[in-house]
Order: C-alpha cells, then structure tokens, then sequence
C-alpha cells in the first residue's frame, strides 16, 4: 500500500519562507524547550504543517525528494537562527525518512502506509544494547543513547552488530516501533538542550528481516529502497552524506550568533563605530560563509556522480568527512571569536549569542564530525591510500 501526495509538492525555497516566517514563534518556544528538554509540541506541529519533515521522504507516501546537502543548508540557515535545537530535530528527524526509504517496501509501508506523517527517531550509540539472530530476523534487547526527538516519533532506527563469521562486522539498522521501546529521560546538557536527546530501552523486541538495513550495503549505495524508489538521494553512500544531517544545523547556529552580536553591538553607544569589533565581525561572517560554501560544492559533486550512476572515489568520500567536520569547526571558532568581545551582557545567562555558542560546541562533540577523526582520515587516505571498505 502506498500513499500518493495529493498536491504539488513546495520547493525547497517555499519551505525556506515557512521556515522564515515562523522564526519568533520559534524563538518564543525556546525557553520552554529548554525547560522540557524537549522541543515543545507547538514547535513540532508547526515544523509537521510545514512539511519540513517530509523533505527526504519517499513520494510514494506524500514525501518531497527534495535534494541531498543544499535541503538541510537552506532550512538550517533559518532554523537555526532561532533555536540550534529547532534546526537540529528538524534536520535529524527528517533524515531518518531517507533512511526508512532505503529499507525493502514491506518497511517502509509498515512505518507510512497508514500514516504518512508518522515520524521516525534513530539511536545508534550503543550502551547496553544488543542484538541476537533469530529465525526470520533479530532480537534486540537493552539501552540505547542520544535519541534526538523521540518523543515526537512513533518507530526508532536502533544500531546492532551481530558477532559475524567475517570482520569486521556488519552495522545494521532495525527499524523499531513505539510499542517496543520505552523512553529514558536522560538528556541534561549545556548545548543543544531542547533536542531530547534521550535514551531508549528495548526489551527483547523481534525485528524482522524486512525491517533490518545493513549499512554496509547503503555506504555500497545498494540499499533495497534505491531500487524502489526514484530519486537519487536513496542511491547516496550512507555515511559519506551523513555528516550533512549533524553539520548542517552548525550553520544556523552561528548565523544566529552572528545576528546577536550585531544587534548587541549596535545597542551599545559608540560599540559599532570601534573597528576591532567591525574586524571580529568580518572575520566570523567569512568563516560561515566558507563552511556553507564548501559544504555545498560537495553536495553538487556528489549529485552531479551518483545521478550519472558513477560512484564516489574513496578519495571524495574522504573529502566530504573532512569538509563536514572543518565546516562545523569553522562555526564554532567563528562564534568564539565573537564572545571574546560581547561584555558582560553577551555573557548573561540564557543570551543568544552564548545559547548559539554553547548549542556548536554541542554539534562539533558528535562523534560523526570529529575533526580527529576525518581530518586524520582524509590525510591517510591521500599518503597512504584509501583503506579498504566492506562491500
């Protein structure tokens, strides 16, 4: 079963002035997100009439396709001047619809046949969490960490390795439901405080084969959902186009620190006139210039190759785990520069400019953009060669 759109889908520059229109109503909410450590439902409603989770879902059940990399820029540029944690479950929560679209059919119509504005978390840092083969599937069973927006989501993507006969092994996917995991209230943190980024607890919940992606296959670009559904964006190397989800809210994020230094800069007598503070400015502005830039050339590259059925060289996948990580570094130097010239006002408790601070640094400690690890990954690749990956 599947569900047709019943309406010309928005362009992603519709979906950008949706998205500007709703920024004080945003910033209004932010506060009590932070309170509940949750976005408020206010604020996930209003992201759900606006389409903005459907970005990456499957056409066949009322989602938009839109493009890979520039999608999450242009609504995070947005989002994220109002709230790091808005952009950040936007931007989460809708990649997990392009996941769900790499997944057998039989997956996906059990997650959108009847519902097609059912929402999808993922969890994939594993704690207690295991899985075990069992005839027809997977059984897992215990704690997963860091579920950003779960509590807006009815299934969760959980990580599990089976101990394998070949090495290393294989990282699969298991698409679970709301009636099998419970939700632990275990996010407390400086950045990124509204996201919800709680843990989940399965308790022996069986996984059939349908519902079981192996990543090994969606890096491969061989994902059973590429070959169901038309557009490119499912035919993407999983992990290599990752980053984009995670690094793309760090843009926002530091335009909006850019913004609150302006207008604290300017309402401050003679502040606007001294030319160290014009010249910090810059200098931040250019940063997030060059980090939305560089993420961009990548996007179109890595279109412009998987839609001419070539695949990525080890050497740009390599590139692109490089750029994301720098390009979210260059987000949180660029709003360091700036506290470093706010006065005792900047500083405040709850400010704009120190929430855009706190929320980056939030961004650049996810694993998926550590700068030791892709910078020294890139590097290897380029002197030594790339290391082999798994088909």
């Amino acid at each position: 079963m599947t569900i047709k759109a019943s309406a010309t889908p928005p362009t992603i520059n519709q979906l950008v002035e949706r998205a500007t229109d709703m920024l004080p109503r945003v910033r209004k909410h932010a506060a009590e997100g932070d309170r509940l450590r949750h976005l408020p439902d206010a604020t996930v409603a209003e992201f759900q009439d606006a389409g903005f989770f459907k970005v990456f879902q499957p056409s066949r059940y009322g989602g938009f396709e839109l493009d890979y990399g520039a999608t999450q820029l242009d609504l995070c540029n947005q989002l994220g001047r109002a709230s790091g944690s808005a952009a950040w479950v936007q931007s989460v929560v809708a990649c997990h619809a392009w996941l769900a679209g790499m997944y057998p059919q039989e997956a996906q119509d059990a997650v959108w046949a009847k519902d097609a504005d059912t929402l999808v978390a993922s969890a994939f840092s594993r704690s207690t969490g295991r899985g075990t083969q069992a005839e027809g599937g997977l059984l897992l069973e215990g704690d997963w960490e860091f579920s950003s927006g779960v509590h807006a989501c009815q299934w969760v993507i959980l990580s599990a390795v089976i101990e394998p006969e070949k090495t290393p092994p294989p990282v699969l996917f298991c698409l679970v439901p709301r009636g099998d995991f419970e939700i632990l209230e275990t996010w407390d943190s400086s950045g990124l405080r509204s996201t919800g980024s709680h843990g989940v607890r399965v308790k022996r919940a069986f996984v059939p084969e349908s519902r079981v992606l192996d990543t090994g296959l969606a890096e491969a670009q061989r994902a059973p959902g590429g070959a169901i559904n038309e557009s490119y964006i499912y035919r993407l190397p999983l992990w290599t186009v990752f980053g984009f989800n995670i690094c793309a809210p760090a843009i926002g994020i530091a335009r909006g620190g850019l913004d609150a230094f302006v207008d604290l800069t300017r309402s401050r007598p003679g502040r606007a006139d001294e030319p160290a503070l014009q010249l910090r400015l810059a200098e931040s502005a250019v940063e997030v210039d060059c980090a939305d830039s560089l993420l961009r050339a990548d996007a179109v590259e890595l279109k412009r190759l998987v839609t001419g059925a070539a695949p990525p060289s080890p050497e740009l996948r390599a590139k692109c785990g490089r750029d994301l990580a720098f390009a979210a570094l260059l987000c949180a130097r660029s709003l360091d520069r700036l506290m470093a010239a706010v006065g005792a006002h900047g500083i405040e408790a709850g400010s704009a400019i120190e929430r855009a601070r706190a929320d980056a640094y939030a961004v650049i400690n996810h694993h998926g953009l550590s700068w030791d690890g892709h910078g020294a990954r890139y590097g290897n690749t380029i002197l030594n060669g790339p290391v082999q990956r798994r088909a």
